[in-house]
């Protein structure tokens, strides 16, 4: 079904309960659009009251909300649960889904489809489900997009770039602030990363047992500490390659490794390139070669 039969076929005339609104914004994409980028298609901004609810399925469409105030109730995926102020829900309207008011509420919407949306709402279900509370950024994008989309001609690219932005949000982690001994397990790896050392000498460290550390440093960091420190030597040797003109060997031992056929194994697999190729690539004179 075309994106214009959509929206003709969604949009409920004298819906009960709307007492005032905002929109409905319409907006056709290219066909640039529908095929590359991400599309908000039309959105608004309702305050409802008692007995407004929609009870929908099998739209081959996104939906999502942003609460002003107040409370919507949903049912979606087998479960229920409330969006109170400053939450953002995301449902997949293909999948049946349920919303109602039982009090005032103001709330803005919009639907939305096209790049990789579908992952984007499969990766935010699995991370956090379809109610999202309280996170920093989001009501200002939201609001950008639907200042955008009600404007005379909305921007296309910008809209996408916007809805990218608002989807990124919801997935990125929260910043973790770290334990002490975490913070100085990190301290002590970049100060000591170029000698010999092992996640039993780290722990120690941090005064705490070896499996004990392993799990606090992984989620406090996301990786354990084994491969922090891989990855900081890593970090350290790909700087050398490219400021310096020591060999490969030397920049391996001086990062760390136990040997130079240690090092080259490990920043190939990291990298998936040499350290010789990652160096011709950042070499003037190099690069005109390859």
């Amino acid at each position: 079904m075309k994106i214009e039969e959509i929206q003709k076929k969604v949009t409920i005339p004298n819906e009960q309960g709307i007492v005032k609104k905002r929109g409905i914004y319409f907006y056709s994409p290219s066909d640039f659009a529908r095929d590359h980028l991400f599309c908000v298609l039309w959105g608004g901004e309702y305050t409802c009251v008692p007995p407004y609810q929609i009870r929908r399925k099998g739209l081959e469409l996104f939906l999502a909300f942003r609460i002003l105030s107040g409370k919507l109730y949903f049912e979606y995926e087998g479960k229920t649960f409330t969006a109170e102020e400053g939450d953002i829900v995301l449902l997949d309207c293909r999948k049946a889904h349920y919303y109602h008011v039982k009090t005032d509420v103001s709330f803005q919407f919009f639907h939305f489809t096209g790049n990789c949306s579908q992952e984007y709402m499969k990766l935010l279900y699995r991370k956090s489900g379809a109610r999202f509370h309280h996170k920093a950024g989001t009501g200002a994008v939201f609001a950008e997009i639907l200042d955008e989309l009600s404007g005379t001609r909305p921007e296309e690219h910008r809209l996408s770039y916007l809805l990218h932005n608002l989807l990124g949000i919801l997935a990125a982690k929260e910043p973790v602030s770290m334990d002490s001994c975490v913070a100085e397990a990190v301290n002590y790896i970049q100060d000591h990363y170029m000698e010999e050392i092992s996640v039993e000498d780290i722990a120690e460290k941090a005064s705490l047992s070896k499996y004990h550390f392993s799990r606090i440093f992984r989620e406090q960091t996301g990786s354990s500490p084994h491969q922090y420190l891989i990855s900081f030597r890593i970090r350290k040797a790909r700087e050398l390659i490219m400021e310096t003109k020591l060999s490969i060997e030397s920049i391996g031992l001086q990062c760390g490794f136990s040997s130079p056929s240690h090092f080259i194994r490990t920043f190939k697999k990291e990298m998936d390139f040499t350290p010789a190729s990652y160096r011709k690539y950042f070499d003037p004179d190099g690069f005109q070669k390859i």
